[in-house]
């Protein structure tokens, strides 16, 4: 079992010990009382197999990492969660603590690290990494390496609150239906039915892209879709489909209102198969190396990232009028805005001695149209003869909802369907079930009790009126965006891709 004795040492005294294995070590201690109970301390170690453990504590910290993340693993955590947890603890926990000894790791490194941290990154990425470190320290604490988890010594950081946000300063996430409609209207017209769900039903994009015929029942008295396999997008780590959402509260019916009942029909795929994805994407494109082409209008599966893409051109289109036009209308607005005023003969000549290929007056003359039909340029005469009048571009200025609205990517039109029905009087436990959001101590502040939510339900007629406010703003939605598309025939009219 090995050996622990010790010894006077000039003034102090000398507790040394050797284990079976041959190793062996010392440690000198103050008083004769501090060596007999580091003798005695030791000798128990041995007996409880302990002894071991407290030698791993000279391990560092990114091997303990490396053990925690193989443990961990057999768990079998969502691909999605594996991408983000990976990312936290090469970018952000490990290049801190790195190979430093975990028992010689103490609260104050930590308070430095999350001090450091909240520094350079936002509060959720914060509380992310706080736990991950958490559980890590935790691991070796249950090995027996360490004695006490130093992150449990240092309390978690208060998010402050933002001023600007009390004023009414910090931008929003949610779009009104007049917003929403002139977003849509920047979108390719294949898009509109993803977006009209998006915003009809608060589907995370996951949800959405992994919908099948069979979770999609059109001919109740009430449709309803139901949430359950959800499709993964997650580095390296793969992509696929899951047979269930992130929480057991996102298995869930959401009510349909008739105009997402009728973009879902639309998507549908001819045939009967129940395992049918409903909304795929655009189809087409380049097969890999040796392969035939993809024909255009296949149905492929839904891409995140083509999805991102796209939202941010629709919101580039936002942001500048003059994005949707054809290349030769944006090269006429590009000379009426550097040359000022022009006639069509002047514009086919400046623009032919730009180093291209010659373009003809009539195709300026239509793209000058185009123009004017897009209100960016404007002709000097009242019988709007183009080829004799003065054409000048009009200033455009961006959208104002731009102003106004934080716009990220297709997650915005969740934060939009929650607005909406929290504006339309449902009840937060309803908007809740609805959105797949598990109640939390925070959120039972407002709810109520556990036991009182148990004996709550919602009923058909929560669900109608739920219904009916999303109906109510997706109708203004697409009256705003058709009648955008019939001023601007050219603004949905662009590539899907």
């Amino acid at each position: 079992m090995g050996s622990v004795s010790w010894r006077k040492r000039g003034h102090r005294y000398l507790v040394s010990w050797r284990l079976d294995d041959g190793s062996q070590g010392g440690q000198t201690v103050d008083t004769p009382d501090e060596a007999r109970d580091l003798t005695a301390e030791k000798r128990l170690e041995m007996r409880r197999g302990t002894w071991r453990g407290r030698q791993r504590g000279r391990l560092s910290f990114s091997t303990w990492a490396a053990e925690w993340w193989e443990t961990w693993m057999a768990d079998d955590p969502s691909p999605t969660t594996l991408a983000a947890t990976e990312s936290w603890l090469r970018l952000h926990v490990r290049p801190w603590f790195a190979d430093r000894p975990i028992d010689k790791i103490t609260p104050a490194d930590v308070r430095r690290w999350q001090a450091q941290l909240a520094r350079s990154v936002g509060p959720s990425t914060v509380a992310h990494c706080r736990s991950l470190a958490l559980r890590i320290f935790q691991y070796a604490m249950d090995e027996g390496a360490i004695d006490a988890n130093p992150v449990r010594k240092v309390p978690p950081l208060k998010r402050r609150v933002d001023p600007e946000q009390v004023f009414g300063e910090v931008k929003r996430r949610a779009l009104t239906p007049e917003e929403g409609g002139r977003l849509l209207a920047c979108f390719p017209l294949f898009w509109w039915d993803h977006i009209l769900t998006l915003l009809g039903t608060g589907l995370r994009f996951g949800e959405l892209a992994g919908l099948r015929r069979r979770r999609v029942h059109l001919h109740r008295p009430m449709p309803v879709l139901e949430v359950g396999s959800t499709r993964y997008q997650a580095g390296r780590f793969g992509s696929g489909f899951k047979p269930r959402p992130k929480s057991d509260a996102g298995i869930r019916q959401v009510p349909l209102a008739p105009l997402v009942v009728e973009a879902i029909r639309r998507q549908l795929a001819p045939g009967s198969d129940p395992e049918d994805l409903v909304f795929t994407g655009p189809g087409g494109g380049p097969g890999r190396a040796g392969e035939s082409s993809v024909p255009r209008g296949t149905r492929t599966v839904l891409s995140r990232h083509n999805l991102h893409r796209t939202y941010q051109s629709a919101v580039a289109k936002l942001a500048d009028p003059a994005v949707p036009l054809r290349p030769t209308a944006r090269r006429v607005l590009q000379v009426l805005r550097n040359s000022g005023p022009q006639r069509v003969d002047q514009l086919a000549a400046r623009l032919s001695t730009s180093g291209r290929r010659p373009i003809r007056p009539a195709t300026v003359a239509s793209a000058l149209e185009e123009l004017y039909a897009a209100g960016l340029a404007t002709v000097d005469v009242d019988d709007q003869d183009v080829t004799a009048g003065r054409w000048s571009a009009v200033p455009a200025a961006p959208d104002p909802l731009l102003e106004v609205v934080d716009l990220h990517g297709a997650h915005d039109f969740r934060h939009t369907y929650a607005t909406w029905l929290e504006d339309a009087g449902i009840p937060a436990r309803v908007i809740d079930e609805l959105m797949g959001h598990e109640a939390t101590g925070r959120s039972r502040q407002h709810q109520g009790s556990a036991m009182g939510a148990h004996y709550r339900h919602t009923t058909p007629e929560m669900a109608a009126r739920a219904v009916d406010a999303i109906q109510q703003r997706l109708a203004v939605v697409l009256g705003v965006a058709e009648l955008a598309v019939e001023s601007h025939p050219n603004r949905s009219t662009l590539r899907v891709f």
